[in-house]
């Protein structure tokens, strides 16, 4: 199998001619490293560079790509140094991420990814985790309480913010982030944002006490952090893990609060102050009752509305009541790890309109027979997913063997990245085989590997003994390969299709070729047994004879075919495009088919066969 130098991947990033390292996690099979890709680009043409893959070793590939709505898709299939590799990547403006399937020649499928951070990329919220706390505030990195507030009565809020060592189960981290609510005439909430609190107004419901944000404003906070939160993505939801607990249960205020909000950037508050047209999407749960550590998923309701809004930045506040000026003194909101969740569920695939056979989303791989003069088009596939947001990438591959249709559903935050494969296989048949009647015996040389037909199975001769053949079964027909095959009913015309899995190694002492033969002092195929022809005599194109063994002493007449310790008998086949023309005698005098003893019978293809009846 003819082999390219080194394995391949794809691209990145849409960019001007140049190249860029970017940095992530590759993961391959399961065990994931901190990775550095170096790409390259030109034109349509995106070559990637990554050293020491475990398992694979350096990996460098030139694909082509295609660009839409922003997305550039690289989908291809090579045969490479490793195996045959599959590979779907996608990149925009912000992010990349790939997936690589490497298929061995003996099978085995070697799985790398990549993906980088969200938090790096502006799909995720920064300091998510709440490790980082600035020290002079005490308020996490990129999130703010009272401390960092603007308004008239910002300096008398008694809302907290800091760092607490009690965390979520199973957390790696050491800390979470606990808000407390005061009191100061009325309750004050505890409460973070990831924008800016504004404590505007005595009157605990007046808008002017809000949080805010404005990716115009240049004001940052004690670590340098704007009073914003970039987000590039459309998430599905918000997930996170809080416990709360109340200084005093307040049966007639018990719930705590989180909002978020993808917006376009310009300013916006909550709560409102007015009604506001740049908000793409909104999560919130003015529900959250008393609870040890919990995790929860709130999803994210788009406006579609305003689907014409550019989402740029996200706001998310954590409240300790869902009723501002309501609850109690000391009531506290612990909050850890949080994460936009990216949906990648595929929930359907259609070709031609019509529901793929035996689709699961758990089974990445389907085997069908393309139709005599069938195609598969690109246009011919869709996909449905939960996420509305989720991209489909698509590509039909045109092999030798098959037409390849790769399916992928790729989350909107580009990491993660599902395929699935529907291998068309294409209707290449071999010359139709006609078991003659009643019989159900036959040999076969050809050039291509192939498919065993339906009730017939295969064997290679592995040797004589005494005047038995030995056979060895094979799962298909090997090309190359003398195989004697048999039909477990009286046959008619059989056809076998290329044959597309994995192979072995196989040998026989049956010898044949793809043109006629001129024989002698060989044994042929013949009713139940095989025949010692000494003389020449002809064997047809795909047929086999079985030579004598340059050591066997006194070669027996007739040899038995041993199959599995027993004896079995065959019997003669012939090809469909071929008929008896003539029969004649050892004498050479013509004879009806009837006759019996050493007979020569010519064919209507001008090949002659020397029997024994």
């Amino acid at each position: 199998m003819k082999k390219f130098l080194s394995t391949m991947l794809a691209a990145v990033v849409a960019m001007a001619a140049g190249a860029t390292d970017y940095t992530g996690t590759l993961t391959v099979d399961g065990t994931a490293s901190q990775a550095t890709v170096h790409v390259t680009n030109s034109g349509s043409n995106y070559t990637v560079a990554i050293s020491n893959v475990s398992s694979v070793g350096n990996i460098t590939i030139t694909a082509p790509g295609t660009t839409e709505s922003g997305l550039t898709r690289v989908v291809t299939s090579q045969e490479i140094e490793a195996g045959q590799a599959n590979l779907v990547l996608v990149f925009n403006q912000y992010a990349m991420g790939f997936n690589l399937d490497i298929v061995s020649d003996q099978g085995n499928t070697t799985n790398v990814k990549f993906a980088q951070d969200g938090e790096t990329t502006g799909y995720q919220i920064k300091n998510s985790g709440f490790e980082n706390f600035v020290e002079s505030s005490g308020e996490p990195f990129a999130w703010h309480g009272f401390k960092s507030a603007t308004g008239t009565f910002a300096g008398a809020a008694q809302g907290k913010l800091g760092s607490s060592t009690d965390k979520r189960p199973g957390s790696t981290g050491s800390k979470s982030a606990v808000i407390t609510s005061g009191k100061f005439m009325v309750i004050n909430n505890g409460t973070m944002t990831t924008g800016r609190l504004n404590a505007g107004s005595m009157s605990a419901t007046n808008t002017a006490n809000h949080s805010e944000m404005n990716m115009g404003s240049a004001e940052t906070d004690a670590n340098g952090d704007p009073f914003y939160t970039i987000m590039h993505g459309r998430p599905d939801a918000i997930k996170f893990w809080i416990k709360f607990s109340q200084g005093t249960h307040n049966n007639s205020y018990p719930n705590a609060t989180m909002s978020a909000i993808i917006t376009d950037g310009t300013y916006y508050q909550d709560p409102e102050d007015k009604a506001y047209t740049n908000k793409l999407a909104t999560a919130k749960n003015n529900t959250i009752a008393e609870c040890d550590w919990t995790e929860m998923n709130v999803p994210f309701s788009y406006d579609y509305d305003n689907e014409n809004v550019d989402g740029k930045a996200l706001l998310v506040t954590f409240s300790t009541n869902a009723t501002p000026g309501k609850g109690s003194d000391g009531d506290k909101v612990w909050i850890d790890d949080i994460a936009m969740v990216y949906n990648a569920a595929i929930t359907g695939i259609t070709v031609n309109g019509q529901a793929l056979k035996g689709f699961s989303q758990d089974v990445y791989e389907y085997n069908f027979r393309l139709a005599d003069g069938e195609t598969i088009s690109e246009s011919d596939i869709n996909a449905t997913f939960e996420s509305s947001h989720a991209y489909l990438v698509k590509k039909v591959v045109d092999t030798d063997l098959a037409t390849k249709v790769f399916v992928a559903v790729v989350s909107n935050d580009l990491n993660t990245i599902k395929v699935y494969t529907i291998n068309y296989l294409k209707p290449m048949t071999l010359t139709d085989v006609m078991f003659t009647r009643e019989r159900q015996w036959a040999t076969w040389y050809g050039d291509m590997n192939l498919e065993l037909p339906a009730n017939v199975t295969a064997s290679v001769v592995t040797g004589i003994k005494g005047n038995t053949v030995v056979l060895q079964s094979i799962g298909y027909i090997p090309a190359g390969v003398g195989v004697l095959l048999n039909s477990n009913t009286i046959a008619n015309t059989v056809k076998a299709y290329q044959y597309s899995g994995a192979t072995t190694s196989a040998s026989s002492l049956l010898v044949g070729s793809n043109g006629k033969a001129e024989v002698s002092n060989a044994y042929l195929l013949y009713n139940n047994q095989f025949i010692l022809a000494q003389e020449n005599t002809t064997v047809p194109a795909h047929r086999c004879y079985l030579p004598v063994p340059s050591d066997m002493q006194n070669a027996p007449h007739v040899l038995m075919i041993g199959n599995q310790g027993t004896v079995t008998a065959i019997d003669d086949i012939s090809t469909s495009d071929r008929k008896i023309d003539a029969i004649y005698n050892a004498q050479g005098q013509r004879v009806n088919e009837n006759a019996t003893g050493i007979l020569i019978i010519r064919y209507t293809d001008g090949t002659t066969t020397k029997v024994i009846r």
